[in-house]
Formats: C-alpha cells, sequence, structure tokens
C-alpha cells in the first residue's frame, strides 16, 4: 500500500488527540483552528495507514505488577525471539536494540507473583535465549501517555490541558465489564460508545457511564501513538542509569522538561532508571545524554541502546516503519476478581 506524505498539521492533529484521545472533531476543531471535517478525514487517513492510533490501558491503582526484561539471544536470532514472545499477552513492548542486550521487554501481569511465573517460566522456555536480567518497575516517573510532539502553540496546549484538568478524581471499584471496556479500547480507543456496548454486553449509555467513572478515578488512560515515519523522530534509545534515593523525587520534574525524552521508570536494579527518548538521529543520542548531565548532575549513565526495531507497543504489533499492524490484548477476556465481580482500588495521586 503506498503511504501518504504527511504534514504539519496531520502532526498537531495527533498531539491535539494525544492530549484529548477521546474528544470529538467538533472539540479539536476550534483549538487547531480547522473545520472538524478537515481533521475527520485527515485522522481516517492516519488510522487507514495505521500510522496513528488511540489504545487504553489500565493505570493508577488498577496498574499491573510491571519489569523491565533484559534479554540476550543466540547471534542471529534475536528477531526470532521477539516474534515468539510477542504473542504474549504479558510482552507488552517489545525492543530490539543494540549494545548490551539484544531484546528489551517490558512485561506486566496483574500482580507480583504472576508476573514472576512468567518471568521464571515462560521466557526461560524460549529457544535461543542464553540469558535474561529481569528489573521491577517500581515508579512511573514519566509515562508515555504525555509524550508530545510540540507541535500546538502554547495556547493551544493550555486549552487542551485546561479540558483534561477539569475532570473530578472520585472513587471507584473496577468490574468485570470495566476490563471488558478496557480490553477492547485497547484496540481500538476511539471505538465509537455503540460499538465498545457490542463488545461488552451492554447499552451505551451504560458504557459511557462506566468509561467516564474509569477516567475520573484515574484507573484507565488513553494513549495516542504514531508511527516513526509520521512523527519524523526516527531514533529511538533507552538509557541506564542510577540516582541515589534522595535525588529521585526531585529528579521526576527535572526530566520531563528534557526534549526527547519519552517515558521515564524506576526500577529496582542494578541501575534504577530507565529513560526512553524519540530522536531525530543517532547523533542526538549523545546530545541527550549530556544535556540529562547538566539538568541532573546526580543521573549517572550506567549504559545506554538504540533501538534496532519496534516490535511491540503497549499490545499492538509493528511493522519495520512502527506501523501498527496488529494487536494482542493486554487484558485477559475473563479476568479473575477478588469477589467474584468486583475489586477495590487504592487511588494514587
Amino acid at each position: 500500500m503506498a503511504l501518504s506524505d504527511f504534514d504539519e498539521l496531520d502532526i498537531a492533529i495527533v498531539d491535539a488527540v494525544r492530549s484529548a484521545p477521546r474528544g470529538s472533531w467538533r472539540e479539536l476543531a476550534p483549538v487547531l483552528g480547522v473545520d472538524p471535517a478537515t481533521i475527520s478525514r485527515r485522522w481516517s487517513r492516519m488510522q487507514s495507514e495505521r500510522v496513528a492510533w488511540v489504545a487504553a490501558h489500565l493505570s493508577g491503582g488498577a496498574m499491573p505488577s510491571c519489569a523491565y526484561v533484559e534479554i540476550d539471544c543466540t547471534p542471529g536470532r534475536s528477531g526470532e525471539v521477539a516474534d515468539i514472545l510477542a504473542a504474549d499477552m504479558e510482552a507488552a513492548s517489545i525492543k530490539l536494540t543494540s549494545g548490551a542486550r539484544d531484546v528489551l521487554v517490558l512485561a506486566q501481569a496483574p500482580d507480583l507473583n504472576t508476573l514472576s511465573d512468567y518471568l521464571l517460566g515462560r521466557i526461560g522456555r524460549v529457544p535461543h535465549i542464553t540469558r535474561v536480567r529481569s528489573h521491577l518497575v517500581t515508579r512511573s516517573a514519566l509515562e508515555g501517555s504525555r509524550w508530545r510532539e510540540g507541535a500546538l502553540n502554547p495556547e493551544q496546549r493550555r486549552r487542551l490541558r485546561a479540558e483534561a484538568e477539569a475532570r473530578p478524581h472520585t472513587p471507584a471499584v473496577l468490574q468485570a465489564p470495566d476490563y471488558r471496556i478496557v480490553r477492547a479500547l485497547n484496540i481500538d480507543g476511539r471505538m465509537s460508545f455503540e460499538r465498545l456496548a457490542e463488545h461488552v454486553g451492554l447499552g451505551p449509555v451504560a458504557v459511557r457511564r462506566r468509561l467516564t467513572r474509569l477516567e475520573e478515578a484515574g484507573l484507565v488512560t488513553m494513549r495516542c501513538d504514531a508511527s516513526r515515519r509520521l512523527s519524523g523522530r526516527a531514533v529511538a534509545a533507552v538509557y541506564f542509569g542510577s540516582l541515589d534515593a534522595h535525588e529521585m523525587k526531585s529528579a521526576e520534574g527535572r526530566i520531563r522538561t528534557l526534549p526527547g525524552v519519552r517515558a521515564c521508570s524506576l526500577v529496582a536494579g542494578p541501575y534504577n532508571v530507565i529513560v526512553d527518548a524519540w530522536l531525530r538521529s543517532t547523533g542526538e543520542a549523545h546530545d541527550l545524554e549530556r544535556k540529562m548531565s547538566e539538568v541532573l548532575p546526580a543521573l549517572r549513565i550506567q549504559d545506554r541502546s538504540v533501538v534496532l526495531r519496534a516490535v511491540k507497543l503497549l499490545g499492538h504489533l509493528l511493522d519495520a516503519e512502527g506501523r501498527s499492524v496488529g494487536y494482542v490484548p493486554l487484558l485477559a477476556e475473563d479476568p479473575v476478581l477478588d469477589g467474584g465481580d468486583a475489586t477495590s482500588v487504592e487511588l494514587v495521586g
């Protein structure tokens, strides 16, 4: 399939959707200064060419246990290993990388015991793996849903941010139908309430009410992702570093100001900070490392890898250009919940 050329308006639309993932085109039109039909037409083109998509994942008190997993492989077999793991629900994101690891996996499971079973059992049985090192994620300092290309001006960002922050945060209980809603939205985060109702087995009004409750409670996060071809940031890099415990709180705010930093996790291991970045060239890899040292003198970068290919991103299978060409649900179809049909959660933040 021949791919379209994308321009600054396309990138601005994607950035607006990142701030309002389920916002209507009528709501986004005055912010972008174009008519709703233009936004709809351009988004439909990007979605049909699979270069931009919206997906949901559990967050806050419902966030699963996660770990970064470094995998060494028999020479020439890393792609095969990645393809095998890509079929696993627990392997949320997978990257083929340069440097001291062949494959980097973000693994997740509903709880630590289930995650441990996956790390100690399933991964060790995959052929051609020679070594596995896992690092439990203790905190997400910067989540990928907050990534922006910088295509919007300050006033546009302010308007979208004000709408997002207007939502109150209320306690909630996660129930079986809610899991089905999130599972469907992982495939297509902009799915209509009518189609969601078909997936969940409830009426559209009930589905809308449940999703609103989940979002207000911070139990589900909607995020917009795009291929590297659309963004122009063709290079992804991962940095592995260490911070003293007393520096971590102040470091979180500073690292969010760095251009190119897409996500940052605190982990338990020989290093305790993992930073994901999107760059325009390999030459920017050391430039960003230098900027990190200036903004965070206490951060000691111990290793770094360039991503040779992203195989999977939060359940979405990617081709060589980073387009979403398939998906593996992040949630089981019929989750087992404490108490039969609901589980209480402690809200974060």
